[in-house]
């Protein structure tokens, strides 16, 4: 096995980015516009006079003076001479058309254009039977697109641009920061793409990396080829290499294979496969590796992924989202675009629902994957879910809501389960503007069919509980003013009353039942576990209330929420152990806020605090200055008691600051004050204008390492992963992100918004 990183690891890459395919989202680029000059003509447009009732096909001419040779039929043109033929234009000092062929030549100074390319250039020569142009000497400059190079010999025909001992480049300086330097580059004006044969690609006039044949982006079409590859370096991985070819396989299909090397662990073949339906769209991703020279074992790693949605009518749908892993390590090896360095779960789900006015029903299979060496939890393969709903008499609603379930342990085949649910509901509502009452009764019928289950468990259990459940709001809101400006204020104050009866439930198992967050909404559920292995007994009266401002235009400023939940008698039915019991007269008190302070400030909190030992049980709390996403600055803080017999206590610092139009500046902080440590650092540095930018970052964090790791490693001692980097991006040959909110976001502990810390 490899061992743990230690000590610093210096890298260096360098991005050649290709073309973004239409099913991508293109990167917000916008934050440069503004330090990027717009290339000026390379001659005026507006000099360009067509001549009057010119046929089509007719070459027409100006000139200050003019010489017929009737025996030759050709002309000579001199001073101010201007050649239209159909949408091309020519400018020169002197000219000669054979009109009997209708070649034009030109020689000295020549200007050019046909609506899609201007060049300027030593001489001029147009060959009217196959409508080619010839230039020599030439400097040229697609008038849409913005690119322009030198050619030594440069020829356009219909649609085709074709350069002999050429340069390319889009950035718009006269001495670009990049360029390609090619024998021979084609550039097609209706598929807007170019190829290139012997390329040199330079930077700053120095050659860097030659390319025998290379297709590139005009603009954002797609086409079949090679992306531009991606060359890096790291301590884990050694030298990489990644040369994407991408496939336009029809207007919705798309397609890339990505052969990746990687000197310390080998070649890892990764391929994406995109699609576009009527009223859907699919996702196919896989990633190999027959044998990671860098591991003992000559085990496979892999990675596939698959998603697809799609409205099949009015009331069918279906949705499948799995993503699965050769071994718990692999991500933090490797990476992904799915999930997280810090993700301690795989997700993986496909449901078919059917929806109508009345009824709707759901099929679904989900599994979740937990990654280290923790207790492995059931699939449900498959859930059946019916919800039946009408209307009664009056102010009556009826409801029966059932769930045919087939549990199986994902790690022994042998452990499986199976769960009937039954619960018909009869509610009664009442609302206005001004309040709303609501009033549930119910009664809920559960049979296991335990006979596979290896929990030493009885077979059959069963269990009946009756459920009552009243909630009454109040809407109260006020107009007032303050500082000269109008606001109004909503109080919405509301009262729960829920009675569930004690019933013993220790002989069933625990397959899909947690403790759920007891935050101010989740005062007002009606249960307290998810899943219905646990119907949690209650006597119980919820109160709370929540408040807001809102400004002129219906913008929420500020929200206070305030909710706590006193318990007439203790609630016996337990998870795992007597900490999931209910033994005190109330919970603990659960507030929430947010501000947001103008167009700039947002502060976040939320806390649920214990009165009886006068402690914090969880709090968070997150202020952000944000402009925009070059600009912003994130404070936070968490704490959690009591996990695992220890507490969590953590600081945030989040910065992403945009200094000028070139230089930008990120940052991302957290401390474990328990720990006395820092878990995830990362400082990052980046230099940029129109043309390309470098990247200078530097991080410290945890290494995730769960296959060796018998512990969680944000309680234990870790070991820690220290690195720098540098990275050059190249803009202009297909999509760049020079953002660095990007950066921090894919860090271990990634940005959130302060309104979703929760998620």
């Amino acid at each position: 096995m490899h061992s743990f990183i230690r000590g610093a690891c210096w890298g260096f890459s360098l991005y050649l980015f290709g073309t973004t395919v239409a099913a991508a989202q293109a990167s917000d680029n916008s934050q440069y516009l503004s330090q990027c000059p717009v290339r000026t003509p390379l001659f005026p447009i507006a000099q360009l006079k067509p001549i009057a009732n010119l046929s089509t096909d007719a070459i027409g001419v100006r000139a200050d003076q003019a010489d017929i040779d009737s025996e030759t039929s050709i002309a000579s043109f001199i001073g101010n001479v201007e050649v239209q033929f159909n949408d091309q234009y020519l400018l020169t000092e002197q000219a000669t058309v054979n009109q009997a062929s209708g070649n034009i030549n030109a020689s000295g100074a020549t200007q050019y254009t046909d609506g899609y390319v201007q060049v300027v250039s030593e001489n001029f020569r147009l060959n009217s039977g196959d409508n080619r142009a010839y230039l020599s000497g030439a400097e040229y400059q697609l008038i849409d697109a913005g690119a322009h190079g030198t050619a030594t010999i440069l020829s356009i025909a219909e649609q085709q641009v074709l350069l002999e001992g050429s340069t390319f480049t889009t950035c718009p300086t006269d001495d670009p920061a990049w360029q390609l330097s090619a024998d021979e580059i084609s550039i097609s004006e209706d598929e807007a793409w170019g190829e290139a044969w012997h390329a040199k690609f330079e930077l700053f006039g120095v050659p860097v990396l030659y390319v025998p044949y290379l297709n590139f982006p005009i603009n954002d079409q797609r086409k079949t080829g090679f992306l531009f590859p991606t060359i890096r370096s790291s301590q884990k991985n050694g030298f990489e290499f990644e040369l994407p070819y991408y496939v336009n396989i029809a207007p919705n299909q798309d397609a890339t294979i990505t052969p990746r090397y990687m000197a310390e662990r080998g070649l890892q073949m990764q391929a994406e496969y995109r699609v576009l339906t009527e009223g859907g769209f699919g996702q196919l991703n896989l990633a190999y590796l027959n044998d990671d020279d860098s591991l003992e074992n000559d085990d496979a790693r892999y990675l596939w992924r698959i998603e697809h949605a799609q409205n099949w009518s009015q009331n069918w749908r279906s949705y499948i989202n799995a993503l699965d892993i050769s071994d718990d390590d692999y991500l933090n090896d490797f990476g992904s675009d799915f999930a997280g360095r810090a993700d301690a779960q795989l997700y993986r789900h496909a449901r078919v629902d059917y929806v109508d006015d009345h009824l709707q029903v759901m099929l679904r299979a989900e599994d979740f994957e937990v990654l280290g060496n923790f207790r492995s939890p059931y699939r449900t393969v498959p859930q059946i879910v019916t919800t039946a709903q009408w209307d009664g008499p009056s102010l009556f609603s009826y409801e029966v809501f059932s769930e045919l379930t087939h549990f199986r342990n994902q790690a022994n085949s042998q452990d499986y389960a199976s769960r009937f649910h039954l619960e018909p509901q009869v509610n009664l509502a009442y609302e206005t503007p001004a309040y709303d009452w609501l009033t549930e009764l119910s009664y809920s019928y559960t049979y296991y069919d335990q006979a596979g289950s290896q929990q030493g468990l009885a077979d059959n259990p069963t269990r009946g509980l009756p459920q009552f459940r009243m909630r009454g709001r109040l809407n109260l809101e006020r107009q007032f003013s303050w500082s000269d400006s109008d606001y109004r204020q909503t109080l919405q104050p509301q009262i729960q009353y829920l009675y569930v009866p004690y019933r013993d439930q220790s002989e069933i198992g625990i397959y899909d039942s947690t403790l759920m967050q007891d935050d101010y909404r989740g005062l007002f559920r009606a249960r307290r576990f998810s899943g219905l292995d646990r119907i949690a007994d209650a006597n119980q009266v919820t109160v709370g209330a929540s408040t807001s401002i809102y400004s002129d235009s219906a913008r929420e400023l500020m929200r206070l929420s305030v909710g706590q939940i006193y318990y007439f008698d203790d609630s016996r039915v337990n998870l795992f152990d007597e900490a999931s019991q209910v033994s005190d007269d109330r919970s603990d008190i659960a507030v929430d806020a947010r501000f947001q302070l103008g167009q700039r400030w947002f502060i976040n909190g939320a806390v649920q605090y214990d009165l009886e030992q006068e402690s914090t049980r969880k709090s968070q709390t997150a202020v952000e200055y944000r402009v925009n996403e070059s600009n912003l600055v994130q404070l936070s803080h968490r704490q959690v008691t009591n996990i695992l017999n220890d507490d969590i206590e953590q600081l945030g610092l989040q910065t992403v600051y945009q200094m000028n139009n070139k230089w930008q500046f990120a940052s991302n902080w957290y401390y474990d004050l328990q720990q006395k440590r820092t878990n995830d650092a990362l400082l990052a540095l980046q230099y940029s204008d129109c043309c390309w930018a470098v990247r200078v970052s530097a991080y410290r964090r945890i290494n995730r390492n769960l296959e060796l790791q018998q512990f969680d490693p944000l309680l234990g001692e870790p070991e820690f992963d220290n690195g720098v980097s540098i990275q050059f991006i190249i803009k202009g040959l297909g999509s760049d992100n020079g953002n660095l909110l990007e950066l921090i976001e894919q860090s271990l502990f990634g940005y959130r918004h302060p309104f979703y810390l929760s998620n």
